[in-house]
């Protein structure tokens, strides 16, 4: 629910998973673009996008340490449709009349 989040996609929330960064193998359009802006955290956040569409495919998050990233899970074939939320974040930018769908953290859940 964070708001940056929220300008980036135009949408009211986005559905992600953190995984292993080992983990991401990205099999077309792999020339991504790079920008970063300082996080919650006060920590570096590094946005991943593609040069052609300009969708966000991942994040690097300073924050979650240099071994996992933010995947933007509503972008795989499966994602929105089988994938279903484990939790919610930056649940204090969450707005008044969207449903609580798990459990919520206000930030960032901890480690």
């Amino acid at each position: 629910h964070c708001n940056t989040c929220k300008e980036l996609s135009g949408s009211t929330y986005t559905l992600n998973q953190i995984i292993p960064k080992k983990a991401l193998k990205i099999t077309k359009g792999d020339d991504l673009g790079k920008y970063t802006y300082k996080g919650d955290s006060g920590k570096s956040v590094h946005c991943f996008y593609c040069k052609n569409c300009t969708s966000h495919v991942y994040h690097e998050q300073e924050a979650l340490g240099p071994d996992s990233i933010v995947l933007r899970t509503g972008l795989l074939d499966e994602g929105v449709k089988n994938f279903k939320p484990g939790a919610e974040i930056f649940g204090k930018d969450r707005l008044s009349w969207e449903k609580e769908v798990a459990q919520t953290f206000e930030v960032m859940p901890p480690s």
